[in-house]
């Protein structure tokens, strides 16, 4: 079987969750639909017919392959080597076989292979041992900030956001609130830490004393405005980790807010930077050695 992956661009900013929700479908067709903050992405046996948005790019074959697998191994990411994204992936696959229900075997197989070649890649080139995840860098950053105990707000529910939430829970001491575009996932996150979970409708009340804030959504437009840090702790520490940014421009400007961005963060990231190059040219040569075995394969 041959594998097609495609790029997909919205036709509104506003269509990405019915597009996703379309796709997810059952009887849909059987794909990876890799729904991260920087992409749209979809996998499997044909190019999709997507309401809402139209293709941008193709891939087929090997290099349909190759890049699915670049991804999961963090080398299209904007931080070389990101560990988040190989999550992304492992749960978009996860997602493929509860909508498919294990019936594609063919197709189940390649996208095994593909996280395969990933670890493999990430594994050998050693990547993951030189890079700081993304998560870990931000709830770093956030608790080099915010006094000791003080509340903390994680603004999403995705991977990304679950990661930093996590890593927030395991440095312990802060209480934790996170809220969801989908409230379900936001209180199923905040029970893993035992914390407090909400719809994005409830952001007032829930940023009332918080003395720091994560926004991670894959929201195409802001989700966190000036009166919604009406009743939050001053100083206040917002950390964006948003494509587009999360945080509105309004908020950024009230007083006594500090505003990271995304590339403030980024920029820690840069420590080992020569060396992660380096691992990334053996890890591009091993998905790319594993693309061609995979090719070849009968």
């Amino acid at each position: 079987m041959d594998l097609v992956g495609c790029e997909l661009q919205l036709d509104s900013p506003g269509a990405r969750e019915a597009v996703v929700r379309n796709l997810r479908r059952p009887g849909a067709g059987a794909f990876v639909v890799l729904d991260t903050c920087q992409r749209l992405e979809v996998y499997g046996a044909a190019v999709p017919e997507a309401a809402g948005a139209r293709v941008a790019r193709v891939w087929s074959g090997r290099e349909a392959f190759e890049r699915l697998a670049r991804i999961a191994a963090g080398l299209e990411s904007r931080v070389l080597g990101e560990l988040e994204v190989l999550g992304q992936v492992r749960e978009a696959y996860r997602l493929f076989r509860e909508q498919t229900e294990g019936n594609h075997a063919a197709l189940d197989r390649i996208f095994q292979d593909v996280l395969s070649v990933a670890r493999k890649a990430r594994r050998e080139s050693r990547l993951d041992q030189t890079l700081t995840s993304l998560a870990a860098l931000a709830a770093e950053v956030l608790l080099d900030r915010v006094a000791p105990g003080a509340p903390i707000a994680v603004i999403g529910s995705g991977s990304l956001a679950s990661s930093v939430t996590r890593r927030l829970a395991e440095r312990g001491g802060a209480a934790l609130r996170i809220a969801g575009r989908c409230p379900e996932n936001a209180l199923r996150l905040a029970g893993e830490v035992q914390g407090f979970g909400a719809g994005l409708d409830d952001l007032v009340p829930m940023l009332d004393g918080v003395a720091g804030i994560v926004a991670a959504t894959a929201a195409p437009h802001p989700v966190l405005y000036a009166h919604h840090l009406e009743k939050a702790a001053r100083p206040l520490v917002i950390i964006d980790l948003g494509v587009p940014p999360d945080c509105s421009d309004d908020a950024r400007a009230l007083p006594g807010v500090l505003y990271v961005s995304l590339g403030e963060v980024e920029a820690r990231a840069q420590v080992n930077l020569d060396e992660r190059r380096r691992g990334g040219e053996l890890a591009a040569d091993i998905v790319r050695d594993g693309a061609r075995q995979w090719a070849s394969s009968p």
